[in-house]
């Protein structure tokens, strides 16, 4: 087994390769292209939501991305000068485009993918990559089950887990008894959201808050007149958002523009900046874990790359920058200690690295699924886009 951290990469093992964004040339599987000077050039593929309502965590996602392999090329991380080249695709979260550019890297000998923006499109890949040797490296879908070594890991953890992120935050927000109501809302047509609704509804009974009603809305919807004029009929103390976050801003939005000022509750997907400008500064209020903020550094590695992300974007960098970020540095690392582009030695590559240090802090993997040892951060949106700690 192999343990991955970044220099901020040190790591126990070989030699070999990576670097950054633009397309792929056809060519046999495993086998890199060489540039100019003779240095292998390895391509990898991101189908990724760049377009359409899953965009507010696509773009930031690819941004991440390509700010890890620019500094892999940069730093000639993988040795001889050899680089990466990220071709991205637009998949506008529609799961097939993302299995169409899944088997266009397959065909094209790329070495590995970095995928899964939403829910569906993660579903739609997980049987694909299971029968392929062409490995996924997941950049922000939440669904449960994924990791499937050697063919799908997941660099973060999976806030819905027993115990883990999302059980703490509901105990920190509703443990204290200042709440006695709530409605929620949920994404019913996105899995994940779905899968995370039930979490959140037995957060609420377990600490003895009324469900007063679960209003379903699918991920396409942009009025939330409806569900806000129901939600303030129910009269509750909080609203639950089980919503990816640009369906969390139209929500604060439709509530706020009625005259709704009580809390809203999300999950990770309300740590956006482009939701929140999105919402016109109505999600303030919304409260939400995140296990990064660049505010909040929990390491050096979180704040070099949050300094390094503002100097080339303009902003700080999102949970969904660093996601994309961690990604493509467990995966460049992968195709260094593979010493090839062969994708089936990339994916056995994946399976022996079991420790990397974050920007989220130390992970280790269990199954090709990160546990992450640092607890996330309870946030507040304020109401002139900072953000605070929720009190204790």
């Amino acid at each position: 087994m192999k343990s991955l951290k970044r220099n901020p990469v040190r790591r126990l093992s070989v030699v070999a390769t990576t670097s950054m964004a633009v397309v792929l040339a056809a060519c046999a599987p495993g086998a890199a292209e060489q540039d100019a000077n003779g240095a292998n050039v390895y391509s990898v593929v991101a189908p990724l939501v760049q377009s359409g309502p899953g965009a507010f965590a696509g773009v930031p996602v690819a941004q991440g991305i390509e700010l890890a392999i620019a500094e892999v090329n940069e730093s000639d991380f993988l040795g001889g000068g050899s680089t990466i080249e990220v071709e991205f695709v637009d998949t506008a979260g529609d799961p097939a485009k993302a299995i169409a550019a899944y088997r266009e890297a397959e065909a094209s000998g790329a070495a590995g993918v970095l995928c899964c923006t939403l829910g569906g499109e993660a579903g739609a890949l997980q049987p694909l990559l299971s029968d392929s040797t062409l490995p996924g490296v997941v950049t922000v879908s939440i669904l449960d089950g994924l990791a499937d070594p050697p063919h799908l890991f997941r660099p973060f953890e999976v806030p819905s887990a027993p115990g883990g992120t999302y059980d703490e935050f509901l105990d920190a927000v509703f443990g204290g008894g200042e709440y006695s109501s709530a409605v929620m809302v949920v994404n019913n047509d996105n899995d994940a959201m779905v899968q995370d609704s039930s979490i959140y509804a037995d957060g609420l009974e377990r600490n003895d808050v009324e469900l007063r009603g679960t209003i379903e809305v699918p991920v396409v919807e942009t009025s939330y007149v409806g569900p806000a004029t129901q939600i303030i009929d129910l009269d509750p103390d909080v609203v639950i958002a089980s919503t990816i976050g640009s369906s969390t801003a139209n929500l604060a939005k439709a509530l706020r523009e009625r005259g709704f000022d009580r809390p809203i509750v999300s999950n990770v997907g309300a740590d956006s900046r482009a939701a929140y400008d999105a919402s016109g500064g109505a999600m303030a209020g919304t409260i939400f874990p995140t296990p990064f903020h660049a505010d909040y550094p929990v390491n050096d590695l979180g704040s070099s790359f949050s300094m390094a992300y503002e100097a080339e974007y303009g902003s700080a960098p999102d949970m969904f920058a660093a996601q994309g970020y961690t990604a493509a540095w467990l995966l460049a690392t992968a195709i260094l200690d593979a010493g090839s582009g062969d994708p089936a030695a990339v994916g056995e590559a994946l399976s022996s690295i079991d420790e990397q240090e974050s920007v989220y802090g130390r992970i280790t993997y269990r199954g090709g699924q990160a546990e992450v040892e640092e607890p996330a951060l309870h946030l507040v949106w304020g109401e002139a886009e900072d953000l605070q700690l929720l009190a204790p």
